[in-house]
């Protein structure tokens, strides 16, 4: 028994009608493209304003100018545009900048104290207080 039967319908169907055969169907955007290279062999600059590219305008390069800040830090005293960590009433600061004066540790989690007019961490708080000293 062969695996290839040619009263089968599938044998028919692959192989019946090979003289009849259409041409394979083509899209309307394709035909207009085929069209317009066929009449224009040198290339595809004239092709019809449906088949050109969409060109997008340039961006401008000017960039708006940036707000002004809205508050002032007190530690480094330039403006704060964004986020800002309010330390009293009209004192600010950035969050970079919210760190202890005598180990440089952020302050963010952990909460400040006042050493005179100086923010501190808790360990440094507790040693200036023992001390009796400024600074440690």
């Amino acid at each position: 028994m062969s695996w290839l039967q040619e009263d089968s319908e599938v044998y028919k169907m692959l192989h019946g009608n090979q003289e009849t055969r259409a041409s394979p169907r083509q899209s309307s955007s394709f035909k207009l493209l085929q069209e317009a290279l066929e009449n224009n062999p040198e290339g595809a600059s004239n092709l019809p304003s449906r088949l050109s590219p969409n060109v997008q305008k340039p961006v401008s390069s000017i960039q708006k100018p940036a707000p002004p800040p809205l508050r002032q830090c007190e530690k480094c005293n330039r403006g704060i545009h964004d986020v800002a960590v309010r330390i009293s009433e009209g004192r600010y600061r950035h969050p970079a900048c919210y760190v202890c004066e005598d180990c440089g540790l952020n302050l963010r989690m952990r909460g400040h104290f006042w050493a005179g007019d100086e923010l501190v961490c808790e360990k440094h708080a507790r040693a200036r207080h023992n001390s009796g000293s400024p600074r440690t």
